[in-house]
């Protein structure tokens, strides 16, 4: 029993010694720059080294009963001292593995961060300059956008620009009593305000229009031309070879911007609207581009802005209305329609101030021919009472006696005389 007691205390005394090294060596290598690895060596003792201290502890404490009870004592106490380290073991083991597992995840964490584009990037520094390039990036795109709208506005202006309407069917304006109208009326306006003198149309360019169009090349103005002859039968049994005066009444204005003379009411405006409708449909028919759908509206310019650009730059931005109070209800006359014409509004106008006539149609051939008889009906009412006038100077004895004084006097024979007598007796 006693050698086995010794072996143990032997065993003990051995095993405190190599550990007071190691707590030596552990308290240098911490001083050392590599101190922290060390400890943590030291603190990772394995535990097989706790487990031997405790086989050598049952076996000092083994043995019989009768043996004394200081050494068994000591074993136990040794035993529990052992316990404890084990149980401090486990719980250094679990918090190992706890920390273990939290590194591991952190680890995991920090390799899915790392994958991450902005792991290593400062948020503050970045979203500035994220700002900054969203911001020129913003403008960039609105530069680019301009661009692109500015071609599609040149686009859009020059599409515009070659359809435009070039050509148009007109009404000419050939009463005179409605051309003094007129005169008159732009004669007041300039009295008022001499500055719009300049937007003033010409008497001889007066007209109604009743359809525009685009005509871009000659191929197509004589393909106008040929549709435009075609609807003159149409327009005829329209009217059925009846008269159509169209009556202008009233002064009007378009955004204070045109003026013009506004048409009577009456049947008359309908008529035009449908003639106006059938010269479309004709022009459609050939693929002639023919304006807009808006609404038709027959009216008649005489003045108009945009004649003058620089009235804008004189202060002259719209037509003041009290200029024509006077002529709001006045009544400039009749227009008969036998004529109507296709003309350019881009080519040069004609001496009188008419623009240039592509073609005309004449419509009404009876209304004209009513006309002729008229006024050679009156022609031969003119003469006959002029005939008559003669008679009754030749009637007379002492017109008669004058006349033969004065043929005796130039020596004119009996017989001249009496054919000339003969003559004047015939008449009467």
């Amino acid at each position: 029993m006693v050698p086995r007691v010794l072996r143990a205390l032997r065993f003990l005394v051995g095993t405190a010694a190599t550990r007071s090294q190691r707590v030596a060596r552990c308290s240098t290598a911490t001083r050392s720059p590599h101190g922290i690895k060390a400890t943590m060596a030291v603190r990772e003792c394995p535990a097989r080294d706790w487990e031997s201290h405790r086989l050598g502890a049952e076996e000092a404490a083994g043995g019989e009963s009768g043996g004394s009870g200081e050494p068994s004592s000591y074993a136990s106490q040794l035993q529990m001292d052992s316990d404890g380290c084990h149980s401090m073991e486990q719980k250094k083991k679990q918090s190992k593995k706890q920390k273990k597992e939290l590194c591991s995840l952190d680890g995991s964490i920090r390799c899915l961060m790392m994958e991450m584009p902005f792991a290593k990037a400062d948020i503050e520094n970045e979203f500035n300059d994220n700002c900054a390039l969203h911001s020129n990036i913003k403008k960039k795109r609105k530069r680019t956008t301009g661009t692109e709208n500015e071609g599609e506005n040149l686009i859009k202006k020059k599409k515009k620009k070659q359809d435009r309407p070039n050509y148009f069917i007109s009404l000419p304006i050939t009463n005179p009593k409605i051309m003094d109208g007129i005169k008159a009326l732009q004669n007041t306006i300039i009295k008022k305000d001499c500055r719009l003198s300049k937007a003033m149309v010409h008497h001889g360019s007066l007209h109604v229009t009743l359809l525009v169009m685009h005509l871009s090349s000659e191929e197509v103005i004589d393909k106008a031309i040929g549709a435009f002859l075609e609807s003159k039968n149409l327009i005829e049994e329209l009217l059925q070879e009846k008269r159509l005066d169209v009556s202008f009444q009233g002064i009007d204005h378009f955004r204070n911007q045109v003026g013009f003379v506004k048409l009577a009411d009456g049947d008359h405006e309908a008529t035009l609207l449908k003639i106006a409708e059938i010269v479309k449909k004709v022009f459609q028919e050939k693929g002639i581009l023919t304006g807009d759908d808006k609404a038709l509206k027959p009216h008649l310019t005489f003045m108009k802005l945009s004649k003058s650009p620089k009235l804008r730059k004189q202060g002259v931005k719209t037509i003041d209305p009290a200029l024509y109070d006077s002529f709001k209800s006045h009544y400039f006359g009749d227009e008969l329609l036998n004529r109507l014409d296709l003309c350019s509004m881009m080519k040069k106008k004609q001496p009188n101030g008419y623009y240039h006539c592509e073609s005309s149609i004449t419509v009404g051939k009876s209304h004209e021919a009513n006309v002729v008889k008229e006024a050679l009906h009156k022609e031969q009412l003119a003469l006959l009472s002029k005939l008559n006038q003669i008679k009754a100077l030749l009637s007379s004895p002492e017109i008669r006696m004058k006349m033969y004084k004065e043929l005796l006097v130039t020596g004119l024979s009996g017989s001249i005389w009496e054919n000339y007598s003969s003559a004047a007796s015939s008449l009467t």
